[in-house]
């Protein structure tokens, strides 16, 4: 048995209400083959970046964040999480072990993921995904955490499926780590406002 491929990321969060329902982690992926034009996460697209981290040491980070913050979830984003396949699945495996819903965000539809070898075992451990390029022409503010109005919301299972669950506004969040630095996540055009507002 060949061992599990580390994943890429170009940012975490171990607690977080600003990218899915409820109290959740959220693993940003470095990485992404589709760029979409208006994308929020251009410094996502190269492959190279991030730091490579190996799932065993994820699944920890994951089991200390569930055990401190309580959270109920794990969010995946980008990048393009469906670009490191074998290694976003095997992290959303383990966090099912744990007890937690996952949420994945991807630029490619379902019937693309399906076509895609391998894609099986990432689905099986996926509760809900976000599907469909990002189309700035289309953006959507009526639904939490979805940019786009061509992007849908394709249950799995029923664990996020409440439609009480996708409605509300979105939000920032700010962080400040041990050293100082600020970092802000959360619906994008929020972000940028907050970000500018605080420079000025």
């Amino acid at each position: 048995m060949s061992p599990e491929p580390a994943l890429r990321v170009a940012a975490r969060v171990a607690c977080t209400e600003a990218e899915g329902p409820g109290r959740r982690a959220a693993v940003w992926v470095q990485g992404c083959s589709l760029r979409c034009p208006g994308c929020c996460n251009p410094e996502l697209f190269p492959a190279a970046g991030g730091e490579a981290l190996a799932i065993p040491a994820l699944a920890a980070w994951l089991r200390a964040a569930r055990d401190t913050h309580a959270i109920a979830g794990l969010s995946v984003l980008g990048g393009e999480p469906t670009d490191q396949l074998a290694a976003v699945a095997a992290l959303c495996r383990e966090a099912r072990a744990l007890g937690l819903d996952v949420l994945v965000f991807t630029g490619r539809t379902l019937a693309e993921l399906r076509a895609l070898p391998d894609a099986d075992a990432l689905l099986a451990a996926v509760d809900t995904l976000i599907d469909g390029r990002f189309d700035a022409t289309r953006r959507d503010t009526s639904r939490r955490w979805i940019g786009s109005s061509n992007q849908r919301l394709v249950h799995l299972t029923p664990r996020l499926a409440d439609p009480a669950l996708w409605r509300g506004t979105n939000h920032v969040e700010l962080h400040i780590d041990a050293s100082g630095a600020l970092t802000a996540h959360g619906e994008p055009g929020l972000v940028r406002r907050v970000l500018r507002d605080l420079s000025e």
